[in-house]
């Protein structure tokens, strides 16, 4: 991982204490009606409310734990690679992408 900004740092030290839930998530920061799509589960929310009822509650639901594998910042945009293990065992590869405006996260791809 090479030198990130601050808005990118704030998104790598969420990913590294992703088990500290939405409580560490909402220490980045994010433009008020921020948007998170999830399109494998057909999630498409806006804003802090709804990313902590349906997302965090989808991730807590499936017991789900992340872990970052890498971290890459090109312009306005970060992606993390991440695997996601649920309670079950299950393992998936994920890449989310995090659009950045003035500073703060704007909008998320879960892929």
């Amino acid at each position: 991982m090479t030198e990130l900004s601050p808005i990118a740092n704030a998104i790598r030290h969420y990913k590294l204490n992703a088990d500290g839930g939405y409580e560490e998530w909402s220490k980045v920061p994010c433009t008020p009606a921020y948007r998170m799509h999830v399109p494998s589960q057909g999630f498409d929310v806006q804003g802090a409310a709804e990313v902590e009822e349906v997302i965090f509650g989808w991730l807590s639901e499936q017991g789900a734990k992340q872990t970052l594998l890498d971290i890459v910042e090109l312009g306005e945009n970060v992606t993390c690679f991440l695997k996601i293990e649920n309670a079950d065992g299950t393992e998936i590869s994920m890449t989310e992408v995090f659009q950045i405006v003035d500073g703060a996260v704007n909008e998320i791809w879960a892929l």
